[in-house]
């Protein structure tokens, strides 16, 4: 990491103020649980039953998440330890934050994130530009009013038209997010990583219709091989 803004990224008010809002959320959870595991009871299922939920929904939280602790690695060197510890286990995700983080050093001049040589005024940069846009996306509810009434009158006279359209939609988001990678053959690494997760998500997806609590982790399992695969492709490279 540069020196030039480590006083910044790994400060002690940094981490003050990063954990006051985590230890929010986690008040915030515990909370819910308490309210969840009250009104269970009322609505009488057993304890028994109550203590296998938490067990299951905990178990199936590990494996997915696993992508978000490797998006904390990834990220930590270029932005400290604590502002990605923030934004990855509260609002932020794993995509996003490496995403918007690219876009602000790159439109700062720099190649990306990972040069980790900018200075002080670009990491606040990264720091307001992914605030921002995940600020924007939660004013969905507010700005995206007439398109969710509109979908609902479409869903109610062809409900086949109205689910095409969002599938669409986010196929072409992807596609937008993908078609970089996808036209740069010469990128062998991206190249790699698409087909080793592509692939295994293919495999996992078979599996799971014999074992179907695969299901679950297939998608994170497939992202874990995917990183796995660009790793050891990079070395390779990086030893031709």
């Amino acid at each position: 990491m540069g020196e030039s803004y480590s006083f910044i990224s790994n400060s002690g008010w940094m981490v003050v103020l990063c954990g006051i809002v985590i230890c929010f959320v986690m008040v915030q959870s515990a909370l819910f649980l308490k309210s969840a595991w009250k009104r269970s009871e009322e609505i009488g299922i057993s304890i028994s039953d109550r203590k296998k939920i938490v067990k299951s929904s905990a178990l199936f939280s590990i494996v997915p998440s696993l992508p978000i602790l490797i998006s904390y690695v990834i990220l930590m060197p270029a932005l400290g330890r604590f502002f990605p510890w923030l934004r990855l286990s509260v609002i932020g995700s794993a995509t996003y934050e490496t995403m918007s983080a690219n876009m602000a050093v790159t439109a700062a001049g720099y190649d990306s994130i990972s040069s980790g040589d900018f200075g002080p005024d670009t990491y606040v940069m990264i720091m307001w530009a992914v605030t921002l846009g995940i600020m924007l996306s939660s004013l969905a509810v507010l700005i995206l009013k007439r398109y969710d009434k509109k979908l609902e009158s479409l869903n109610a006279g062809n409900k086949k038209l109205g689910t095409m359209i969002t599938s669409v939609m986010f196929l072409g988001m992807m596609a937008t997010f993908s078609a970089p990678y996808l036209v740069d053959y010469k990128n062998v690494v991206a190249v790699a990583t698409m087909i080793l997760s592509a692939g295994s998500m293919y495999l996992l997806e078979r599996a799971a219709k014999k074992w179907k609590s695969l299901k679950e982790f297939s998608f994170a399992m497939s992202m874990i091989v995917g990183m796995t695969g660009a790793c050891i492709v990079s070395n390779l490279m990086g030893g031709i």
